[in-house]
C-alpha cells in the first residue's frame, strides 16, 4: 500500500501560510493578463483526457473550465498533470484554477478552496467479467486485493480495512489492465470514467459490477488557492449563470452525464 502524498501537500500549504507568502494571482491580475491558468488531469476520461487524434485535452471539466474562462472574458491556458499533482500545482501558484474530477472533501478543503459543486456520483466497483463473487456492500471487499487511484477518496475509504491488500494507480488504464489480468480482484472507481473507458476503448474482460450499493456520494467542484476569495466568487458566479442558462446541463449531455450535473 502506498502512502498518500496529500498530507505532504497540506504541510507545504501550512508552511507557506505561516510565512505569509502569497502565490495566487488575484482576479484583477488575471483579467489584466486576459488569461486563466487552469490545471487538469488527462488520467480520467471523460472528465479529462488527451484526444489521440488531435493531441488536445478534452473532457467534462475541460469544457467547464473553458466556459468559466469565457464568462470571465479571459483565455484559458490548460496544463495537464498526474492526478496526484493537482493540489500541489494549485497550491504552488502554477495554476489559478483547478478543473478536474477531484472530489470535495474536508481534508482537501483545508488545502484549497472549492467552488460550488459541478456534478456528483457514488463510488463503483469494476471486476473481471469471470469474477462471480458478490459485492453488494462496501464491507464485502474485506480480504480482497483492491485497486484505487493514488490520493483518491476511494483510497481513503479502503486503506484501513483489515486483511485487505490495497494497490494504488496513477490512472484507470493500468488499474483495468490489472483487473483483467487477475493481479487484483476489483477496483473501486468512478463509474462515469470506467463506463467511458470500457465503451470507447472496447476493453474486454472487465465490467462495472451492477449489484453494488455506493457507501457515499461525492461532489466534484473547481478550486482555487486558499484565500483567493475574489477569484472563487467569480468562478461561482460563472457556474451559477451556467446552471441557470442550461449551459452546464448541455456540457453534461455532450458527455452522457447530464443526470449527474448539480442543479
Amino acid at each position: 500500500m502506498k502512502t498518500t502524498k496529500l498530507l505532504a501537500s497540506l504541510m507545504a500549504v501550512a508552511t507557506l501560510a505561516c510565512a505569509g507568502t502569497a502565490l495566487a494571482r488575484p482576479l484583477d491580475e488575471i483579467k489584466a493578463a486576459k488569461t486563466l491558468n487552469v490545471v487538469t488531469t488527462a488520467s480520467a476520461p471523460p472528465h479529462g483526457f488527451k484526444n489521440p487524434a488531435s493531441n488536445q485535452l478534452e473532457g467534462i471539466m475541460v469544457d467547464v473550465a473553458r466556459a468559466v474562462a469565457a464568462h470571465l472574458k479571459v483565455e484559458m491556458k490548460l496544463a495537464d498533470v498526474p492526478f496526484s499533482g493537482l493540489i500541489p500545482t494549485l497550491t504552488s501558484g502554477r495554476a489559478d484554477v483547478m478543473s478536474a474530477p477531484l472530489f470535495i472533501t474536508e481534508e482537501r478543503a483545508r488545502a484549497i478552496d472549492f467552488s460550488a459543486p459541478v456534478y456528483e456520483w457514488g463510488e463503483g466497483i469494476v471486476v473481471n467479467e469471470k469474477n462471480t463473487r458478490q459485492y453488494p456492500r462496501f464491507q464485502d471487499m474485506k480480504g480482497q486485493r483492491v485497486g484505487v487511484l493514488v490520493d483518491s477518496v476511494q483510497f481513503n475509504m479502503i486503506k484501513d480495512m483489515p486483511d485487505t491488500k490495497v494497490t494504488t494507480y496513477q490512472d484507470y488504464a493500468t488499474l483495468l489492465a490489472d483487473v483483467r489480468a487477475g493481479r487484483i480482484d476489483l477496483g473501486i472507481v468512478d463509474p462515469p470514467s470506467i463506463i467511458y473507458q470500457i465503451t470507447t476503448r472496447k476493453i474486454p474482460g472487465v465490467k462495472l459490477y451492477n449489484g453494488y450499493v455506493p457507501e457515499k456520494k461525492w461532489q466534484v467542484g473547481m478550486a482555487v488557492e486558499k484565500g483567493n476569495k475574489a477569484l472563487l466568487d467569480a468562478v461561482n458566479a460563472a457556474l451559477a449563470d451556467m446552471k441557470k442558462s442550461g449551459e452546464l446541463a448541455e456540457i453534461g449531455r455532450k458527455w452522457g452525464v447530464s443526470d449527474l450535473m448539480s442543479k
